[in-house]
């Protein structure tokens, strides 16, 4: 069988069972109840399956580490409501619980008004934004999903950090599977930021900037700096836009700094302006007209956004996962303390 994923020695293969076992019992050793580890572990779990190892239980070691862990939590609530819209107050919970329960709540708003405007601020990391949107494309409606974050990049000729990562994504729902875009407006995203710098690998090309402002490839000196963004005055200008909708998700300023995270919803049912099978159909004849261009010199095939990762989800559920030894060593230990 012909893996999709290498063996190296620095990494070691998990079932998707084993990963599973591992993600649950770790987040368990810092204080998660079952049912919490479970929803946070199949979100890491599928950004595994999908190639964004980053993504993936790595980031438990990340929420681990975070200052927020040792706030209080308490259950996600609404604190304002319409029958087209919600503003959530996250609980200070990790945005893998509460940014979930947005979706959620915006896919069964969209099922009875056609359209949702959904916001949930309080809340901290909230891990890949096609996540969520999939569930609300295979719900058969259209997302869009907006993430405003604490400082992490420097605006075009600036030293220091003043935006988030800002993430914005789109997904439309397809006859087989949905086509699903997202990206975010930082030159790279912070989780490759601390898994780089975890592993003491640099970046192949700037990124980012130390703390004195100035280009870097150390990940270790963008933590300590901050992210550039990506297509220099576009990103930023992007990234801007995607921080005052944040706002509107109910993120706060505090000392001319982003304090909060703000996640944003934007669903509505295709059949609010076409019938969903015409347009499903439409998309289709889209993204072929596409594929069937002709291909520049070496070009195997002209892929979809979204399309690799749903391709190759498949292929890891049956040959397991790929992870960094001492990510693996780490989580055993959290595994241990749990057990």
């Amino acid at each position: 069988m012909n893996l999709i994923d290498a063996n190296t020695p620095e990494k070691i293969r998990l079932t998707v069972d084993d990963a599973v076992q591992l993600g649950e019992s770790a987040l368990k050793g810092i204080g998660y109840t079952e049912d919490e580890a479970r929803v946070i572990t199949h979100h890491l779990l599928d950004n595994s399956l999908c190639g964004y190892e980053f993504a993936g239980l790595p980031r438990i070691l990340a929420i681990a580490n975070s200052p927020e862990l040792q706030k209080p939590r308490y259950p996600v609530k609404v604190i304002h409501e319409t029958p087209v819209s919600a503003l959530l107050d996250g609980g200070n919970h990790v945005g893998y619980i509460s940014v979930n329960a947005a979706a959620e709540l915006a896919i069964q708003k969209v099922a009875t008004s056609g359209i949702a405007v959904v916001g949930v601020a309080n809340s901290w990391f909230s891990g890949r934004n096609a996540y969520y949107l999939e569930k609300i494309a295979r719900a058969g409606y259209v997302g869009i999903h907006t993430v405003s974050g604490s400082p992490m990049v420097v605006p075009i000729g600036a030293k220091r950090p003043a935006l988030g990562t800002n993430p914005i994504a789109f997904a439309f729902p397809g006859q087989v599977d949905p086509f699903i875009f997202d990206m975010g407006t930082g030159a790279t995203m912070w989780g490759e930021v601390l898994l780089h710098a975890f592993l003491e690998k640099d970046f192949p090309e700037v990124v980012g900037v130390d703390a004195n402002g100035a280009p870097t490839k150390n990940a270790k000196e963008i933590v300590n700096g901050g992210v550039i963004p990506f297509a220099g005055h576009k990103g930023y200008g992007l990234s801007l836009a995607v921080q005052a909708l944040g706002l509107l998700a109910g993120a706060k300023m505090r000392a001319g700094n982003v304090s909060d995270f703000g996640f944003l919803f934007i669903a509505f049912d295709p059949e609010i302006m076409m019938p969903a099978a015409e347009f499903k159909a439409q998309l289709a004849e889209l993204l072929q007209n596409i594929k069937n261009l002709p291909r520049q010199d070496g070009v195997d095939e002209i892929r979809i956004p979204s399309e690799r990762s749903c391709r190759e989800r498949e292929l890891r559920r049956e040959q397991g996962i790929l992870l960094q030894r001492r990510v693996y060593d780490q989580l055993m230990e959290m595994q241990a303390v749990h057990g």
